[in-house]
């Protein structure tokens, strides 16, 4: 048996599957970095995906045109992956070298618009070589089977496609339960790196079989394309738009019943990744079959547009139908299976996105031909393109303008209105066939459908606690999040903040305690930094002890809604000790070269939600420390377990406390007022409680007024200052490179703890 003819199909399917889900590690993992960086935006997030998705289609366009000169498309694939890996290697030096340079550029100040075209370019310089090399591997795959062509009746670049893609979901899957809790960050990019030499090795020794000498790869027409050629492209470019701003949009909507958890938006991608993977397998087999296959693509657009009206029935059905009471604790299995039961929605639409594939580079590829590396490169470049207009649309233009359901509405639209502009075009084209003008009717009734359906859609505000009478008092979405005020029946003000569904805060003595407790400590404090505004609770009671006060909130809209809440919000607004930023709280202090006396931290629930670790680590509060003045303290709230607030289980809690105190000599803790949560003062100098000292400090009269708002707090209280506890040596701390608060999956099922099911207002 020669070398040639032992060479399976499935060898180079897995290699490919391996690849994919190497791919997906380092994009989990990279944007975590970058995060940490640029801020944990939507637009610095956003400007990451962009960034990763231009340079595969770069290295797609490139490696396409130089297919020709390549001999061997294997051993140059493998050379490809070795390459991959040792960038992955090297990511964390390369990522502290564009955080030295971006906080070098960058200060609080500076406009918005310069920081947001310093984050693209840094996004982009840093990810494009190792994304356009990952760009270049389906080609290259490609290219081997057509110059290695054997017997079977399956599309062969449509398989490749699904292998690479459920490579991804296991990816992203195996790296959000299993390897970022147990290995952290640096391993798990490492063994991800493995993955890559493995890969390369096993390529490099089916190399052998390249054919320099084969026919060269048949091309479309110079010049104009045939119709449905340029329908092909036309289709892969807004498919992949549509299909990326669907999941952008689908995931903000889905949050309001699934939380914010890290583990919610991995099932997201999963199902999404497993849907493509099954619809390009499905297509794969059965394309061949297919007669009028321009006619076939169309109706895929048009189905995925009446999926998007049929998910957003379902969802609201899904609201009162999922089985488990919104704030109780379960088990893990209970959480997830509400993770997939509204992710499900998806599938649908997935599938019908991973059939258009391998659908269009079948019509783009003449008859007779297994599909060429230059042409699956030029519909990889163009669907690519389109993901990121899609996501970069949603993100920046849809999302900030539009609610909801609004916006889920406009995708369909596109989507409609997409398969019935190609239909219309096939017709005119091509009057003689006529399926095609039959899909040309049925997607112009299906246009109208969807615009009159989003006309008489009920508006969000409408929906939230429907039946319990309470008012929305405020409801805009934003670039950032979706911003909610409501009022309860029988309260004079409103006292439920909501962003993006999730409720923030309320009006209690213990959120002014978290300003209130480190400057009544600090014997002169003239400057404080307030990390996350809430309700402005903390923020108001620090402007009252007389000196500059800065607070950094990273939705805007939260500070807008500040006069709903206080009715002296004029008066406090005015003061001109006041200063309101809107940025990622660490992102501020990265960039910043200010120091305080006093930071104060009042991070949003739940606490265990993605990116909220980032204000929890014992990097961050290092971060922190170092802005502050000599004498300077730092004031940080853990919630007790019960509390609703996101930690769950004893042992998190405790965490927690030792990275803090890991991060101080000098630790002092005393609990809250209501006594839902801890309060600790860090230092580095010993300070002096001194009751009499502090009788003295309250004795200024807008001191206690403001203390005394709503409870009548006693001097006694601050007796119950104690020593902050001793760092736990058997306990892991929480860091940037192990995120254990954010990922919690093992430590929790295998400890039979529970989680608590997301309070949706829906």
């Amino acid at each position: 048996m020669n070398r040639k003819s032992s060479i399976k199909s499935w060898h180079v399917y897995l290699v490919f599957f391996v690849s994919g889900a190497s791919a997906l590690v380092y994009q989990v993992l990279w944007l975590r970095w970058l995060s940490l960086v640029f801020g944990n935006t939507t637009a610095s997030v956003s400007i990451v995906l962009a960034s990763f998705m231009c340079g595969l289609a770069i290295g797609s366009r490139l490696i396409g045109k130089r297919l020709q000169g390549i001999h061997r498309p294997l051993r140059a694939y493998a050379l490809v992956e070795v390459a991959i890996g040792a960038f992955a290697i090297a990511f964390p030096v390369i990522s502290s070298v564009v955080e030295a340079v971006f906080t070098g550029l960058i200060q609080p100040d500076t406009p918005s618009g310069v920081a947001l075209a310093v984050r693209a370019a840094l996004a982009f310089v840093v990810l494009l070589v190792p994304t356009a090399l990952m760009g270049a591997t389906l080609p290259l795959l490609t290219e081997f089977f057509r110059r290695n062509p054997r017997a079977s009746r399956e599309w062969k670049v449509g398989m490749l496609y699904a292998a690479n893609t459920l490579g991804a979901a296991v990816g992203v899957m195996v790296t959000s339960l299993v390897l970022i809790e147990l290995l952290g960050v640096r391993v798990t990019t490492l063994l991800a790196a493995l993955l890559n030499f493995g890969v390369a090795k096993i390529a490099w020794r089916l190399g052998g079989v390249g054919d320099a000498s084969g026919e060269e790869e048949p091309k479309l027409a110079v010049g104009r394309l045939p119709i449905d050629a340029r329908l092909a492209i036309a289709a892969l470019t807004a498919t992949g738009g549509l299909a990326m701003g669907a999941e952008v949009l689908w995931t903000r909507t889905m949050e309001t019943l699934m939380g914010t958890s890290t583990y919610a938006f991995s099932c997201i991608v999963f199902v999404f990744l497993v849907g493509i993977t099954a619809g390009s397998w499905v297509m794969s087999r059965f394309v061949g079959r297919i007669v009028d296959k321009a006619a076939a693509l169309l109706l895929l657009v048009l189905f995925m547009a009446a999926w998007m009206i049929a998910g957003i029935f379902l969802f609201s059905f899904l609201t009162t139908h999922l089985g488990v009471q919104p704030g109780s604790l379960v088990g893990l299995p209970a959480i997830f299976s509400i993770y997939f039961k509204v992710v499900a929605l998806l599938a649908p639409l997935a599938l019908a996105s991973g059939a258009c594939f391998p659908l269009a580079t079948h019509i783009l590829t003449p008859a007779g031909h297994e599909a060429g590396g230059a042409l699956v490169a030029r519909a990889y470049v163009w669907n690519t393109v389109g993901a990121v207009g899609g996501s970069l649309v949603a993100g920046f233009v849809i999302a900030p303008f539009f609610d909801y359901v609004p916006a889920l509405f406009i995708i369909a639209t596109g989507y409609a209105l997409c398969g019935t502009a190609g239909a219309l075009f096939l017709w005119r084209a091509e009057k003689g066939r006529p399926w095609r003008q039959k899909i040309a009717i049925c997607g112009m009734v299906g246009c109208l459908g969807v615009l009159f359906l989003f006309a008489r859609d009920t508006p969000y505000r409408e929906r939230i606690f429907k039946g319990s009478g309470a008012e929305v008092m405020f409801h805009h979405p934003g670039i950032q999040a979706v911003t909610t005020v409501i009022r309860i029946p029988g309260r004079q003000l409103p006292d439920c903040l909501l962003v993006n569904g999730i409720g923030m805060t309320a009006r209690v003595t213990d959120t002014k305690m978290m300003a209130h407790l480190p400057l009544l400590l600090h014997p002169a404090p003239r400057d404080t930094l307030v990390i996350c505004f809430g309700m402005g609770t903390t923020y108001r009671s620090a402007l009252s002890h007389g000196g500059n006060v800065t607070v950094v909130e990273l939705v805007e809209d939260v500070l807008d809604v500040f006069p709903y809440f206080y009715q002296d919000t004029a008066e406090v607004l005015a003061n001109p000790r006041g200063r309101r930023i809107v940025n990622d709280g660490r992102n501020f202090l990265a960039t910043s070269r200010e120091r305080f006396d006093v930071i104060t931290i009042d991070p949003p629930p739940p606490i265990d939600g993605a990116g909220v670790n980032n204000l929890y680590s014992r990097d961050f509060i290092e971060l922190a420390r170092n802005h502050l003045k000599a004498g300077g303290i730092m004031a940080h709230w853990f919630p007790y377990v019960g509390s609703s607030s996101g930690v769950d289980d004893q042992r998190s809690f405790q965490m927690l406390v030792n990275t803090f105190c890991t991060a101080f000599p000098h630790v002092y803790a005393i609990k809250g007022y209501h006594n839902i949560g801890l309060h600790l003062i860090g230092s580095m100098q010993p300070l002096d409680i001194s009751m009499e000292k502090l009788a003295v400090r309250l004795g200024d009269p807008a001191v206690a007024r403001d203390m005394r708002e709503f409870d009548d707090v006693p001097v006694s209280y601050f007796a119950n200052f104690t020593s902050g506890p001793l760092p736990h040596s058997e306990l892991p701390i929480v860091t940037d490179d192990h995120p254990l608060l954010e990922f919690y999956f093992l430590r929790t099922l295998l400890g039979g703890g529970q989680k608590m099911v997301p309070q949706h207002y829906w």
